[in-house]
């Protein structure tokens, strides 16, 4: 018997193993659960061993991806507070869980771990419990709590057309026929806005836009053809680009096509 511990990630999603699943968007920290118990290894001949463990102390080590950020106490109380001193860069934890840590004793507390580390080469964290006192206790292995991270960013896309309606008519032309903007028909314009309420997208990697339309018709026909391309600020790359047939543009950019 005395001192053991487990430690359980506070997490909406679980693998069929039971491994917690970190689905990370924009939250900014973590918490890991952890339970200590000095219980004798036979409950039903508890006076065999379980004494009193003295200068009982867990100390976590902690991956990159998750630094010490806080600590936050059960709410259901305890024997006592429990008091946790991390090192300069946050990578390990020491946390004083009592003297003595009495016979029978349960002690719950989380560490709240920061993600600003996570990027998105980040595919499992790991974070190793160890568990120690100067009273005799054989046997007394870390433990090792584990998780998978699947990244989520908040990204959403609007678009707006204007005019809202077009009316197709006229004559008929060839693609080789058409040298001017005049004549690719009526111009219409699509603003598209792409939001990002989460971290910033230079730790979790970069995001793309594809877009469709209807540019041709069952005939080889232009329906839309796309004149040129505003791009917002900053300014990114798309490709292809704009007015492949390089035809001669008489409206201002930005102002005559799609």
């Amino acid at each position: 018997g005395g001192p053991g511990g487990v430690g359980r990630w506070l997490c909406s999603h679980r693998a069929e193993d039971g491994t917690a699943i970190f689905a990370m968007s924009d939250q900014k920290d973590v918490a890991l659960e952890v339970l200590v118990t000095n219980e004798p290894s036979d409950l039903a001949e508890p006076q065999r061993d379980g004494d009193d463990a003295h200068q009982a102390q867990l100390t976590a080590t902690l991956p990159p991806e998750l630094p010490y950020a806080a600590l936050r106490p059960d709410e259901g109380g305890g024997l006592g507070p429990v008091l946790c001193l991390a090192n300069q860069n946050g990578s390990q934890v020491e946390c004083e869980l009592g003297n003595p840590l009495k016979r029978g004793a349960q002690v719950r507390f989380f560490l709240i771990l920061g993600t600003s580390g996570i990027t998105i080469h980040t595919s499992d964290l790991a974070v190793e419990l160890a568990l120690s006192t100067i009273s005799e206790q054989p046997g007394l292995e870390p433990v090792v709590a584990r998780a998978r991270v699947v990244l989520e960013l908040p990204l959403s896309v609007t678009g707006v057309a204007v005019p809202p309606r077009l009316f197709f008519g006229g004559e008929v032309r060839g693609e080789s026929a058409v040298r001017r903007e005049s004549q690719v028909g009526s111009a219409v314009s699509f603003e598209v806005t792409v939001s990002h309420r989460g971290q910033a997208l230079k730790t979790l990697g970069s995001a793309f836009l594809t877009l469709h339309w209807p540019h041709e018709l069952p005939n080889g026909k232009w329906l839309l053809y796309p004149l040129s391309l505003e791009l917002g600020t900053p300014p990114v790359p798309c490709s292809p680009s704009a007015n492949p047939l390089r035809l001669t543009l008489v409206w201002p950019q930005g102002l005559g096509g799609p």
